[in-house]
């Protein structure tokens, strides 16, 4: 299930590469949050900081869900808790590699409407598997306090990604 991480953090590291490569066809004016229509809310200008959003968002998730998946459970509970924050940490990562991508073709509308589908489709999963496992541990009677031990003795790492994932998804509205 390791393997899985592994693969989030390449699927959030390839727009990195694959976006600068492609800057000069990204359009001067990119979405930075649309409505569920696909109807841009509020937009950003085209800057190495607005492309790379996404990706540093992805990337994000990412360590949080690694920080989840190293928790130490007891019995099949610590398998459960490992498949469940792995298959989110990749379906994070497709979704957030997908959506920064899709700024290469923004103004195609049939692929623009191809991408938010395949978006659509991976946030519906990662929350089906996050609402299974977590539903799964529950049956098998998961104490919180072994959660609670894993959170204590990561809040001080949890509390700066989070804050700084704030700061990365509050960023157009400050920057615009």
């Amino acid at each position: 299930m390791f393997f899985l991480i592994i693969l989030s953090i390449v699927f959030n590291i390839a727009p990195l590469i694959i976006l600068p490569l492609n800057y000069d066809s990204i359009p001067n004016n990119i979405p930075a949050f649309l409505d569920f229509f696909g109807n841009t809310l509020v937009s950003m200008e085209k800057s190495y900081v607005s492309i790379f959003r996404l990706p540093l968002m992805g990337l994000l998730l990412s360590l949080i869900c690694i920080i989840m998946y190293s928790f130490k459970l007891t019995g099949e509970n610590e398998k459960i808790n490992k498949m469940v924050w792995s298959v989110v940490a990749l379906i994070g990562a497709l979704k957030m590699g997908i959506t920064s991508l899709e700024i290469l073709f923004y103004e195609n509308a049939e692929v623009t409407k191809i991408f938010r589908l395949l978006i659509l489709i991976l946030v519906l999963a990662g929350v089906m598997i996050l609402i299974y496992g977590l539903l799964k541990m529950y049956r098998n009677k998961i104490q919180y306090s072994e959660y609670k031990v894993g959170i204590k003795s990561n809040r001080i790492k949890i509390i700066v990604i989070l804050f700084l994932y704030a700061v990365v998804v509050v960023m157009p509205v400050v920057l615009g």
